[in-house]
């Protein structure tokens, strides 16, 4: 039996940016976590606790992997790891290397208990512990890179929009400085070379480089009990797209924002990570202005304020519109972070008792 599991994400600043080839994020994962488990069988076959517990089999169809359904289409559930799994195994056919029929189980630990998401990045989990589980499962020795690699892949097949910054972030755990590739460029090249042409030749625009965790800040999460789509907010955002003035004013001052923020984070500034958390959310309140995108609820509104109130620096993470949002604070200030959390409480914001994965001083 082989297990692997992938850590949630949280956005820290850089949202509607990073879906820009190029463009930069800086992102954290978190100890809430996708496992995917293979062990042999007489037919392949995966299953999932989402959407209540579903099994779909699958068959081979020429020399790839399809689902063994009436109509031949994947069940919404299965789309991030049937896409993994069939990458997976258009890269064993590449290389020579046969593959063996398995059961793949995939659960996961990113919402409710009523099954409600978080906004974890729960998709991403999943797809990130797939490629994990089923590269050891055929024996390919994947490296850090791989992984991502192949996980995007999978994922620029459900998604194309997807940034990728999630399963960037759910592969290399802790804080995560991001900048997207050319997602265009990557598809196509996968789909005229190959998978693993994919793997060896640059990414235009890619860029990942891991951080030091801000011990010195406590990073406090608030889930405000309405699930968000990330897709359909990106897409929103295409179909009232700025003129191209402001969008490009928009990158540039999130890119700035972004760079500061790493340098603060790196030079352990705990005063300067705040100011810039501030910003990113700045940013945010003018792009929803200038937009109509909805990125800012009644309830994210409340949780910003909650945090400016006892003098922590907060924010949506990620696409907005719901889900969750985040607030850093001086890890010292303890009845400041108890009324952050009585605050958030009063306005029907969950506090997520959430921890950097892997924290600091942890093994992975």
């Amino acid at each position: 039996m082989i297990s692997c599991r992938a850590p949630g994400k949280l956005f820290i600043a850089g949202e509607y940016a990073v879906v820009e080839p190029g463009h930069r994020a800086v992102l954290t994962a978190v100890d809430r976590y996708a496992t995917a488990t293979v062990i042999p069988a007489a037919a392949t076959t995966l299953r999932s606790d989402l959407d209540g517990g579903i099994t779909l089999t699958c068959r081979r169809h020429g020399d790839g992997l399809a689902p063994d359904t009436e109509d031949g289409t994947v069940p919404r559930a299965f789309a991030y790891v049937f896409a993994a799994a069939r990458i997976l195994d258009r890269l064993c056919a590449e290389r020579g290397v046969e593959t063996n029929p398995y059961d793949l189980e995939v659960r996961a630990e990113l919402g409710d208990a009523d099954g409600r998401k978080f906004g974890l990045g729960s998709s991403a989990a999943v797809t990130v512990a797939t490629v994990d589980a089923l590269g050891r499962f055929h024996g390919l020795g994947l490296n850090t890179m791989d992984r991502y690699r192949l996980a995007m892949l999978a994922t620029l097949e459900v998604n194309p929009k997807a940034s990728g910054g999630d399963i960037a972030v759910s592969t290399w755990g802790g804080w995560l400085a991001y900048a997207s590739p050319d997602r265009t460029h990557v598809a196509e090249l996968a789909a005229a070379e190959g998978i693993e042409a994919a793997l060896r030749s640059p990414w235009p625009g890619l860029s990942v480089r891991p951080l030091r965790t801000p011990t010195e800040l406590a990073l406090q999460v608030g889930w405000t009990g309405t699930p968000a789509s990330t897709p359909a907010l990106v897409a929103g955002l295409g179909d009232r797209q700025q003129r191209p003035s402001e969008r490009a004013h928009f990158l540039l001052r999130s890119d700035d924002c972004v760079e500061r923020l790493v340098t603060a984070i790196e030079s352990a500034d705990a005063a300067a990570i705040c100011a810039e958390i501030d910003c990113a959310r700045q940013l945010l309140l003018d792009l929803d202005a200038g937009t109509g995108l909805g990125i800012m609820t009644e309830r994210l509104h409340a949780l910003c304020a909650a945090g400016a109130a006892v003098g922590a620096a907060a924010k949506p993470s990620g696409a907005g519109g719901g889900d969750c949002g985040i607030a850093l604070i001086d890890r010292t200030r303890d009845t400041a972070i108890t009324a952050l959390t009585e605050r958030w409480i009063g306005a029907g914001i969950r506090p997520l008792p959430l921890r950097t994965h892997p924290f600091e001083g942890d093994s992975q």
